[in-house]
């Protein structure tokens, strides 16, 4: 990724909460075009909130 493309997918997964720093981004995705680098972060963001949300709504057992 460029240094341009570095600073759009911090900015589009701050937006979401997901904060991340350029070194990281490179190491992670440094190779990845920004599109394929959105779309697995966002992947494994639904991933993440669909398991909160699992534990969440899971039925509670008083013992």
């Amino acid at each position: 990724m460029t240094k341009l493309e570095i600073a759009t997918f911090i900015e589009r997964m701050e937006e979401i909460g997901d904060v991340w720093e350029e070194a990281d981004v490179e190491r992670v995705y440094g190779d990845c075009s920004l599109e394929e680098a959105l779309e697995d972060r966002m992947g494994d963001m639904m991933a993440f909130a669909n398991i909160i949300g699992t534990v969440i709504n899971a039925p509670r057992y008083d013992t």
